[in-house]
């Protein structure tokens, strides 16, 4: 009980993330991620440095690359999945994009018990709870495309 208590602490906020950093649990998951899902390749392009990553962001960050690189596994049937974190003084962007079987969007949503529905809600509610935006592109056959974006971090971090 008590490994299965700290498997799903770890699984909601790693220690790396308050230890290392965004960028550093980021790794981690991919390469973690990568080990347990042999047939996916993730890579990953971080173009922000940690200083710049506002600390409340962090977790929601996190938690949004994890839900959606587990549904990249049990529904995507991708091989490849490209992970894009990006910032500047004016915005901070993270995007999650497979090259998987991607899905009809309009017919989850027309859906009264959507299969999987609660992962994509609990990432756009994340991202806007934290003063952010949320959009998500999929096509059957063209793969799928999350993204999170915040407009002025620094402004953000500044409030907490």
């Amino acid at each position: 009980a008590s490994a299965e208590v700290r498997r799903i602490h770890t699984d909601l906020r790693p220690s790396l993330l308050d230890d290392f950093g965004i960028i550093a649990t980021i790794s981690w998951f991919c390469r973690e991620f990568e080990k347990l899902y042999s047939g996916l390749s993730i890579e990953k392009r971080i173009s922000v440095e940690e200083k710049n990553v506002p600390e409340n962001l962090k977790i929601v960050i996190f938690r949004i690359l994890q839900e959606a690189l587990n549904n990249v596994a049990k529904y995507g049937e991708s091989d490849l999945v490209r992970v894009t974190l990006d910032g500047t003084d004016d915005q901070m962007e993270l995007v999650i994009e497979d090259n998987g079987q991607g899905f009809d969007l309009d017919q989850l949503r027309s859906a009264k018990v959507p299969e999987g529905g609660f992962g994509l809600t609990s990432m756009k509610e994340r991202a806007e709870l934290s003063g952010g935006f949320f959009s998500i592109k999929s096509a059957r056959g063209e793969g799928t495309t999350v993204r999170a974006w915040w407009k002025h971090p620094i402004a953000l971090q500044e409030q907490v």
